[in-house]
């Protein structure tokens, strides 16, 4: 990754305000950054889930939040942006339609073309889908029927992509943005589709999991060329009793023969806890790569978002724990070996969950997302963390 700065600090700077632009320690750990919550009473959730940014001075990160005893009940919109100085909350519609709304992932293509997907209800499950236009954000989808959605990837304002199922889970989805309105492919089969990447036209991929009639979960991949969906064989590493899950949570793409997508495998009915791997695609097949487990036999370890710079700087992470005591988990991949990083500092613990919960920030560092439980008051709060490699 191309660094803005040689020196030991890389200093995001706007015009006019560089006296009050933060300082980010490059040592290659985690530090917390300072996130609001806009609920903070007994049994309140604020979480992020995504982030995405297109400049040091321009990201988004989102998620959903929960008053617990304030009606109406349910998970409404999360939306905080990052101006170069710090992380402000921001408004962002919620549907009328319901009062359970949730998103999902973010995409930034620029500082007025911003985009946002999820889900409304509790099932049967409706589309959420949410642009930014440089002022606020407004609802472009609202509601249609038979829409859960997870992941948002495209190329371009008239060239975007989005997955996920009919239902959770239900016939797999893909929609496709032209610029004008959203096209609909209903894939046949039981397929929930966790994350979509694309790398041209006539080449994204999208990826997920598959119940069968023999396990209860199969990792899945599916490739389009242009003109059609084709799924590709993938590894599935716990294939030894009926409920064992084998999930591909993220992927991301250095080039057409160069692809990484990371997963979870876990069998909670015969007592075998979360555990993560990683596969790659290097033009002709998908193979499963040696992945560390720190949590072993007695903690869960969950993979949940990857980001590939290059072919020797890819980033994954994840957490590692038992409920509700979660810490972070962050792989690095140097082109031969993945690598444990150290996990966030003592006092800003906490968990990456959502495919896109990591993301280049534009400067050679990375911002990721998730929440921590707080004892305090028996709810969630929202977790941003920069990252700036030594």
């Amino acid at each position: 990754m191309a660094l803005l700065a040689t020196s030991a600090m890389i200093v995001p700077m706007l015009a006019g305000q560089a006296s009050a632009a933060p300082a980010f320690e490059c040592n290659g750990l985690w530090t917390g950054e300072r996130a609001p919550n806009p609920l903070h009473d007994y049994g309140d959730t604020d979480q992020l889930v995504s982030v995405s940014a297109d400049s040091v001075t321009d990201a988004w990160a989102i998620g959903q939040t929960d008053d617990f005893d304030k009606p109406p009940y349910g998970y409404r919109t999360l939306a905080m942006h990052w101006d170069g100085i710090g992380w402000h909350h921001a408004r962002m519609p919620n549907s009328k339609k319901t009062t359970w709304d949730e998103l999902h992932d973010v995409l930034v293509l620029s500082s007025d073309n911003a985009w946002a997907v999820g889900s409304e209800d509790t099932g049967p499950y409706g589309s959420l889908i949410e642009h930014w236009d440089g002022k606020s954000w407004t609802i472009q989808d609202d509601g249609t029927p038979d829409t859960y959605l997870n992941a948002i990837s495209g190329l371009g304002p008239t060239d975007l992509w989005a997955a996920g199922s009919t239902n959770y889970v239900g016939n797999g989805l893909i929609l496709h943005w032209d610029g004008h309105s959203w096209s609909r492919t209903q894939l046949p089969g039981t397929i929930n589709f966790r994350d979509i990447v694309e790398l041209a036209p006539n080449d994204v991929w999208a990826v997920g999991q598959k119940p069968t009639r023999h396990y209860l979960d199969l990792t899945i991949a599916m490739h389009f060329d242009g003109t059609k969906w084709t799924a590709v064989p993938t590894p599935n590493p716990l294939k030894l009793h009926n409920e064992d899950e084998n999930w591909l949570t993220s992927i991301a793409a250095v080039s057409s023969n160069d692809i990484w997508a990371t997963g979870v495998a876990r069998d909670p009915d015969w007592g075998i806890r979360d555990y993560p791997f990683t596969v790659h695609w290097d033009g002709t097949k998908w193979s499963e790569v040696p992945t560390p487990d720190p949590g072993g036999s007695t903690r869960d370890t969950d993979l949940y978002s990857v980001i590939a710079p290059s072919s020797t700087d890819v980033w994954a992470v994840g957490h590692v724990g038992n409920e509700p005591d979660y810490r972070t988990f962050t792989l690095h991949w140097d082109g031969s070996v993945w690598t444990t990083l150290p996990g966030a500092r003592r006092g800003q613990m906490g968990l990456f969950m959502g495919a896109d919960a990591v993301a280049s920030d534009g400067a050679g560092g990375l911002w990721a997302v998730g929440s921590k439980s707080v004892p305090g008051y028996s709810g969630y709060a929202t977790r941003i963390w920069h990252l700036c490699p030594a």
